[in-house]
């Protein structure tokens, strides 16, 4: 019983977190619409929540912070490969961030 209790309560957890993403997303997207009137740190704010959200929904999901990490690190590594474009030196950085840690 108590197992089937922890398998319920990680279901409404991760449906919370999904919920809370999607919100997140949203109120993104109300935030960028507002144009200059806009607070950087409203977006800031809300980057961050989505940021947290994803993490801890891998984590609920079985899946690691640093596996996460590889994966978003292969997926630039990719676009750096396929695309020719301007975001190719926030690419490099962002690697680089997310291999050494803060600057």
């Amino acid at each position: 019983m108590g197992e089937e209790l922890d398998i319920m309560g990680n279901i409404k957890l991760i449906e919370t977190y999904k919920t809370f993403l999607l919100t997140s997303v949203s109120d993104l997207h109300v935030s960028m619409l507002k144009g200059s009137r806009a607070n950087l740190d409203e977006i800031k704010d809300e980057l961050s929540q989505i940021i947290i959200l994803s993490y801890l929904l891998a984590k609920k999901l079985g899946i690691d912070y640093s596996s996460i990490d590889d994966k978003i690190i292969k997926k630039l590594r990719v676009s750096l490969s396929e695309d020719e474009n301007q975001e190719n030196a926030d690419y490099l950085s962002l690697i680089t961030y997310l291999k050494e840690g803060r600057e």
